[in-house]
């Protein structure tokens, strides 16, 4: 699909969604054409980043101490009740 400068401004969404489905789009301005096509279907996941977010070993996570995870829930629950 071919339009001018004015007609894309005009149609700019839908026109970027025409070329998404795998349409080519050219926008013609000051003589020169500018072609519009879909890079790929990525994912946004696929364009992220690993994070780090683990403080500690994973491994604490799944094993941990039942002396202190008990030492905690009763800290968490004298809280609870304060509020």
């Amino acid at each position: 699909m071919r339009v001018t400068a004015t007609e894309f401004r005009k149609d700019l969404f839908k026109l970027l969604g025409r070329a998404l489905e795998g349409e080519d789009v050219e926008v013609v301005y000051k003589g020169s054409t500018v072609r519009i096509a879909a890079n790929g279907g990525h994912s946004k996941l696929a364009r992220a980043k690993r994070q780090h977010a683990l403080v500690s070993h994973p491994d604490a996570i799944v094993h941990t101490d039942k002396k202190l995870m008990a030492r905690l829930e009763a800290q968490w629950r004298k809280d609870w009740r304060r509020l």
